[in-house]
């Protein structure tokens, strides 16, 4: 009897054990697959970008206050952010993934040499924190949401003082 209670707890221990590495090695595969969707950023690869997504995803870009539905409409805004500012840059300062969840905090610089709509180019540098709080979805992003200071963006483009 001993012996079989002894059994049961180590199997239920060791059953736990192997599901928290699983959940574990789920978080690690997100966190390298947002990694890797950061990088399409930087190399303005666009397809690369949207192949990150769900179909039916949702891109809110909170400081300037527009949605991006579905990977046509993400790649035509990413496609014109990457005409105004040729540079763009963006690096992950520190990011984690809870289940379906990922939080990444970031640094987005460019130079803006393109003309903006309502903004024409100001040939200034800027560097902005932020951050993006992501809904995962089979391994893809469902929901994405953005955080940042359009204020310091606009003080550093020389727009406002």
């Amino acid at each position: 009897m001993l012996r079989t209670t002894a059994l049961i707890f180590t199997t239920i221990f060791l059953t736990g054990i192997v599901g928290c590495q699983t959940e574990r090695e789920k978080d690690t595969q997100s966190e390298m697959v947002f990694r890797e969707y950061l990088t399409t950023w930087n190399t303005h690869d666009l397809d690369k970008m949207a192949s990150f997504f769900t179909d039916d995803c949702v891109y809110e870009n909170l400081a300037s206050g527009h949605v991006y539905r579905g990977k046509d409409s993400l790649k035509a805004w990413a496609k014109m952010t990457f005409e105004i500012i040729p540079d763009f840059k963006v690096d992950a300062a520190s990011l984690f993934v809870s289940g379906d969840w990922l939080a990444c905090e970031w640094v987005m610089t460019g130079t803006q040499t393109g003309n903006a709509p309502d903004l024409p180019a100001t040939g200034k540098s800027f560097r902005v924190r932020g951050s993006s709080i992501v809904q995962l979805k089979d391994g893809k992003i469902l929901r994405n949401a953005d955080y940042w200071d359009w204020a310091t963006f606009m003080h550093q483009l020389g727009v406002v003082k």
